[in-house]
């Protein structure tokens, strides 16, 4: 045996090398899959916020525009417009983010 050392299991059987090898790449595999989940996550965390950041700046604006429209200033004026056009953007945003998380919902269930 040339002073080869046999693994050996609990039970005190020897452990073959494929049986050691299909474990470490198990491993590693159920490793990666762990990075992977990790980063998504952490990927939807940052889009998250970013949402809410863009919310919470349009929200004085859309109080303003709000109460311009209340006061008499019509829908074709500039302010208006662009708020309007930024609104429709950031639902465009969100309408791309769901649709992107309901996609791999559905990859990862098949």
């Amino acid at each position: 045996m040339n002073g080869d050392v046999i693994p050996m299991g609990p039970q005190g059987h020897a452990k073959p090398d494929m049986l050691l090898r299909t474990r470490r790449s198990v491993m590693e595999a159920a490793h990666l899959m762990r990075a992977k989940r990790a980063r998504q996550r952490r990927h939807a965390g940052i889009a998250l916020l970013a949402l809410a950041a863009l919310l919470v700046l349009f929200t004085p604006v859309l109080w303003s525009v709000a109460n311009d429209l209340s006061t008499g200033e019509r829908f074709f004026e500039m302010p208006v417009m662009v708020f309007t056009l930024s609104l429709v953007l950031l639902s465009a945003m969100f309408a791309i983010l769901l649709m992107t998380w309901n996609g791999k919902r559905n990859t990862r269930g098949e």
